[in-house]
């Protein structure tokens, strides 16, 4: 992981929302400046947490040696299904628990 190309990225990400949420206060009307722009700030930070905690882990994933090859999905794409599944019917009555 290079911490230097992250920071640099999550800085300029950083500006960018800060930039919108300023955006936001200043065209908030006169005596509504808080209610108009409280969330634009909280929104704007709550995004740039999660993706400074998505970049960090995937930099850390992308130079670690086994990650990848230890990486797997926790739900087995359609294709790979065991064979005959495909094949299943319901019990007779036309109900899988047979009720029916």
């Amino acid at each position: 992981m290079d911490k230097d190309v992250l920071m640099h990225q999550m800085t300029e990400r950083f500006q960018a929302l800060y930039s919108q949420a300023l955006d936001v206060l200043e065209r908030a009307p006169d005596g509504q400046w808080i209610t108009a722009s409280e969330f634009a700030f909280r929104d704007a930070f709550l995004e740039l947490m999660r993706e400074c905690y998505q970049e960090a882990l995937q930099g850390k994933i992308d130079t670690h040696p086994t990650a990848v090859q230890a990486a797997f999905s926790p739900s087995r794409p359609r294709d790979r299904e065991r064979p005959g599944a495909a094949e299943q019917r319901p019990a007779e009555g036309g109900r899988a628990d047979g009720r029916g």
